[in-house]
């Protein structure tokens, strides 16, 4: 019960005052999960079910990438700058591990109301203080600019999907208006591009893949693959699609500026396009020794921390085996998605397309909030699953 709370409840709250507090308490739920699952059936049960986990092609794959990129730290040309930013990822990534795998056991069946209650919350927490000239942030002391609530308004808008679903298995359907209201109001009242964006995707791709999930799966896995596979010229191809109206429609969510951010970093994806510059790369990626293989008029674009645009990221530092890695676990995402109950496979649709949106023109890659907000949705979707598994048995 109390894994389910801080997931459920304390962190889409605590976004609203502490917008990178995601990973801290994804990392207490895993942690009373763990505990309490470790109680249940012991701690050498629970360590053989992490291990047979770990030895799924999904998690052979992962440990993979994961060598790849420990492999790869020594070479990086900043070692202790890459070394962090693992450390902070891989506890995060530690973390949902552990919550997939235990929360499905030790969750509370009627939490629907519990956790809609700490959605609702979390969003009109943001919402108030967004229209009220951000009077929260000022109690609290956190930076007073619209701009910091954009993480809580992305992982707001990921949460959504595994509680829409949530709330469908325990009939509860009277809890989805409040969400439905209070999710978009939060939302228009912020400056995330991303969260809007977002949001309009999951209303379009979730009645499709209500119709035709199977059609949804196939063409959700062959768009991510073929994104991925074009990354190296990705920034050429959109600065030839996306045209001068376009820009100056969506100035304010500075898509010109991401177009010759994209050419800088594919300049040098393309530059060391098999082993890539090493992870965490991009954070200084202006100082290492590939800026010099790039021309001169991209280096300096190379200094925006990262490629917003996470496919390119993993061009830009793991190179092709890490995009050929990459490419595996989508192909087995999708196969896990194709498993699960059919009640669950639209909103976990929607959920993997609208996080595919966000990646591609956002954030970071590997950034700590980031991945605590899709560990939390894994581990919902994970939950849920076991219990329609339970409850509805295959014939």
């Amino acid at each position: 019960m109390a894994a389910a709370v801080v997931l459920g409840v304390v962190l889409p709250v605590m976004m609203a005052p502490a917008t990178k507090s995601s990973p801290l308490f994804l990392a207490v739920a895993a942690a009373l999960a763990a505990a309490a699952l470790g109680a249940l059936i012991g701690f050498p049960a629970l360590i053989r079910r992490l291990r047979g986990v770990l030895m799924q092609p999904a998690g052979v794959a992962a440990l993979l990438l994961l060598a790849l990129v420990v492999g790869g730290i020594p070479f990086a040309h900043a070692p202790r700058a890459s070394l962090l930013q693992f450390a902070q990822f891989a506890g995060v990534a530690v973390s949902g591990l552990l919550l997939a795998v235990c929360l499905p056991d030790v969750a509370p069946h009627k939490r629907a109301l519990l956790f809609a209650g700490g959605f609702i919350a979390a969003a009109a927490l943001m919402a108030a203080d967004l229209n009220t000239g951000l009077w929260l942030r000022s109690l609290t002391g956190g930076r007073e600019t619209t701009y910091t609530y954009n993480r809580g308004l992305v992982t707001l808008v990921l949460l959504a999907w595994p509680l829409l679903a949530l709330i469908l298995s325990a009939r509860k359907m009277w809890l989805a208006a409040p969400v439905a209201i209070v999710l978009p109001l939060a939302v228009l009242s912020g400056e995330s591009a991303a969260a809007v964006v977002a949001l309009a995707a999951g209303a379009v791709v979730f009645p499709v893949a209500a119709l035709l999930p199977r059609l949804t799966r196939w063409i959700g896995l062959g768009a991510m693959l073929a994104l991925l596979a074009v990354q190296p010229w990705f920034g050429t191809i959109m600065q030839g699609v996306l045209t001068g109206a376009f820009h100056d429609r969506f100035k304010g969510a500075h898509s010109s500026d991401r177009v010759d951010i994209w050419l800088s970093f594919e300049a040098a994806a393309r530059a060391k396009w098999l082993a890539g510059s090493g992870f965490g790369s991009s954070v200084n990626l202006q100082n290492a020794p590939v800026a010099a293989l790039v021309p001169p008029d991209r280096v300096t674009l190379l200094g925006a921390s990262h490629p917003h645009n996470a496919f390119l990221q993993v061009w830009v530092e793991l190179g092709l085996a890490g995009a050929v890695l990459a490419a595996a676990l989508i192909v087995l995402l999708f196969l896990g998605i194709g498993r699960m109950r059919p009640a669950l496979q639209p909103f976990a649709l929607t959920c993997v397309a609208i996080s595919a949106l966000v990646a591609l023109v956002s954030h970071g890659a590997w950034q700590p909030w980031w991945w605590a907000a899709i560990a939390a949705c894994i581990a919902s979707f994970a939950t849920l699953e076991q219990e329609l598994r339970r409850a509805q048995p295959p014939a």
